[in-house]
């Protein structure tokens, strides 16, 4: 099942239903890496389209290699508000800005951490965040990073999903997500392969 417009995940009288419909398919990326979140990207076939609602919306694709780097974008989820046993999982969805993070930076920032001097960024990921008390956290994977689109009032472009991080909320240390510039001609592929009309995901 897939739920949209959800807000309030305690509460079904929202003045802005959510609206659940049922999944046909389930497309995991061939190249998808358990242990160290490779193409960490799936595409869910509806069994009916969802009609747009003021609480449900498309969001836009990139084209491939789009580059966000140094946009500030948007991330949101129902994850810890911190990191460990002292965080904790939001009812009402957040959300919070962040700065895209150049892989090349991001890389040298991770490499300051416990993985080490000699870590290597996958390309299937892109970074955001990194400032001190913004992140995504335990809880949020899965979620989306949507950045603006350039001259055109409230539309984004999905940029990335949620993938991992080290720890939370810590300044220099961004979070990882799975870009989707990167994984455009896969979904792409996947979505004409299957007749899909895709054409309300561009802006």
């Amino acid at each position: 099942v897939v739920r949209a417009g959800e807000w309030d995940t305690q509460n079904t009288n929202e003045i802005l239903p959510h609206v659940d419909k049922q999944v046909k398919e389930k497309i995991v990326h061939e190249k998808y890496s358990r242990g160290t979140l490779y193409n960490d990207v799936a595409l869910l076939i509806l069994e009916e389209a969802y009609r747009w609602e003021e609480n449900i919306r498309p969001v836009c694709l990139p084209e491939m290699n789009t580059n966000f780097d140094g946009a500030r974008c948007l991330a949101t989820g129902w994850g810890k508000d911190k990191f460990g046993r002292e965080g904790k999982y939001q009812v009402i969805l957040k959300r919070i800005d962040l700065p895209v993070v150049p892989h090349p930076t991001c890389e040298d920032q991770l490499r300051q951490t416990r993985l080490g001097l000699y870590y290597e960024l996958h390309e299937s990921f892109m970074c955001a965040g990194g400032e001190l008390g913004k992140d995504t956290c335990k809880g949020d994977g899965g979620s989306p990073l949507v950045c603006p689109v350039p001259g055109v009032k409230d539309r984004y472009y999905q940029a990335g999903i949620v993938a991992w991080g080290i720890g939370c909320n810590e300044l220099n240390v961004p979070g990882v997500y799975a870009s989707i510039p990167y994984a455009r001609q896969w979904i792409s592929d996947k979505l004409i392969a299957r007749n899909v009309n895709f054409d309300h995901f561009t802006p």
